[in-house]
Formats: structure tokens, C-alpha cells, sequence
């Protein structure tokens, strides 16, 4: 097993935090997307971005072949950690947020709150088709209709050479995931998703409701599957809500 320095973007770490929001991150991503979030948590939270193998400074080790066997590590690695888990994830990786809240209660590890964007509810499918073995003409069509990746990039040939092999595989992890029913979450969750996001609707999201038995909510924004680069201010404020709401209800229960 990896450990915690190699799965964990620790640049942000606070030793006075008392909440650490872990965010996992869509289908190509890396934790480097979530650096530009660190300036919205200086206080009681501590932003703590997932990186995933084969990328960033993990870039020379296996990519990840099980989205299970993903959240197994790091929920063992987060149920060790002092602080309240707020756990987060975009795409790909609200299905990771999802299972490692699922793994951090079987090992009775209270998470705080559940964020997830950018995703249907975990027993739908995504993508309805497979595209991890597309040729290659039609699976870089794709990675430009999701917006995931930079024009700029997509017209570089070797940039390309370099990126697909881990996109391919990231889309592969999704398609083989399978959902398996079961007791839902303590936590509650929040959830958004973009109005202009073709496969991503208001009404896939709103099975995430059924996910948890503390309260849900929707959120619809403006924009298409990558909405929440310009919506993460709000993000933030609602993580930095949850938060305060968690410190209040302990306080409550201690009194």
C-alpha cells in the first residue's frame, strides 16, 4: 500500500485544522486542479487534493485498475487521520468520494459531509457507451466534447502520446464500475451539476438523494460538464457551511 505522502498533495496541510476536505479528481485529472482552491481554506479546514498513480509526481507508477481497490487505500489512510473527513469529487471522482464515505463508516469513521458534481447517482452508468477503447481520432472527439482537456493540448500530437494511455484508462475504471446497493450514508450530501451538461441532468443527480438518510440538495449552475471551475467560490463557501454546522452539532452534543 501506497502511503499517505503519495496519495495526498500535503502543500496545504494545517496543523490547526480540524476538518480536512479531500478532493478526488474527475476522469485525467490530477490533484494539481484543486491548488488553485487553497486559498479559500485557511482556516478550520484544510484542503487535501487525491492524487491518483500515474500522474503528477506519481506519474512513473501503475495506473489504477479498480476504482474499489482506490478507495481502499485511501480510506484507510483518511480513517487514520485525525481530523473530520469532508470528502469531495468531480466526475469520476464523486464515485470515488462516494465509495470511500461507504468505507470509512464500515470502518467507523464519521465523514462530516459528502460533495459530489458533475456525475449521475452511483447505479446509473457512465458513459452509456464504451469509449476507453475508442480509436483514437474518436476518443480525442470525445475528451473535446467533456472540455477536460485544452485545445492547445489536443492539437499536440506528442502531448497526446503522453496523456491518452492514462485517460483511457481513467474512462476504463468508470466503465467497470458497478454499483452495489447498500445501507445508505450518515452523512448528508450535496450535490451540483451544470444546466448545458449533456449526459449529466438534474434528474440523474437527484438520485444521489437516495444515497444518504441526512439530507440532500441540488444545486444547478450555469454551464457544461466542467461548470465548477467557475463556480468553486461557492464550493468553498459550502464546505466552509458544513464545516461550522459540524462544530456546532458537536458542541450541542457535548453540552
Amino acid at each position: 500500500m501506497s502511503g499517505a505522502g503519495s496519495w495526498f498533495d500535503r502543500r496545504f496541510r494545517s496543523p490547526t485544522a480540524r476538518h480536512s476536505l479531500y478532493c478526488f479528481p474527475f476522469a485525467g485529472g490530477s490533484a494539481g486542479y484543486y491548488a488553485d482552491w487553497a486559498e479559500y481554506f485557511t482556516g478550520s479546514v484544510e484542503l487535501v487534493p487525491v492524487q491518483l498513480p500515474g500522474r503528477g509526481a506519481r506519474m512513473t507508477e501503475p495506473l489504477a485498475t479498480s476504482l474499489d481497490t482506490v478507495a481502499d487505500e485511501v480510506a484507510g489512510l483518511i480513517a487514520a487521520a485525525p481530523t473530520v473527513p469532508l470528502l469531495f469529487g468531480h466526475s469520476m471522482g464523486a464515485i470515488l468520494a462516494f465509495e470511500t464515505a461507504r468505507r470509512l463508516r464500515a470502518r467507523q469513521k464519521r465523514v462530516g459531509h459528502l460533495f459530489v458534481s458533475g456525475r449521475p447517482a452511483p447505479p446509473i452508468g457512465r458513459p452509456l457507451q464504451p469509449m476507453s477503447s475508442l480509436p483514437r481520432p474518436e476518443f480525442v472527439g470525445v475528451l473535446r466534447d467533456y472540455g477536460c482537456i485544452d485545445e492547445e493540448i489536443l492539437a499536440h500530437d506528442e502531448l497526446l502520446d503522453l496523456l491518452l494511455p492514462m485517460m483511457r484508462s481513467d474512462f476504463s475504471l468508470i466503465e467497470r464500475y458497478r454499483y452495489r446497493p447498500g445501507v445508505p450514508l450518515d452523512c448528508a450530501i450535496l450535490a451540483w451539476c451544470g444546466d448545458r451538461d449533456p449526459e449529466v441532468t438534474p434528474e440523474a443527480m437527484r438520485g444521489w438523494g437516495d444515497e444518504t438518510c441526512s439530507g440532500f440538495e441540488l444545486r444547478v449552475r450555469p454551464g457544461g460538464h466542467f461548470f465548477l471551475t467557475e463556480h468553486r467560490e461557492e464550493v468553498a463557501q459550502a464546505v466552509q457551511h458544513a464545516s461550522a454546522r459540524h462544530d456546532e452539532g458537536e458542541r450541542d452534543a457535548t453540552v
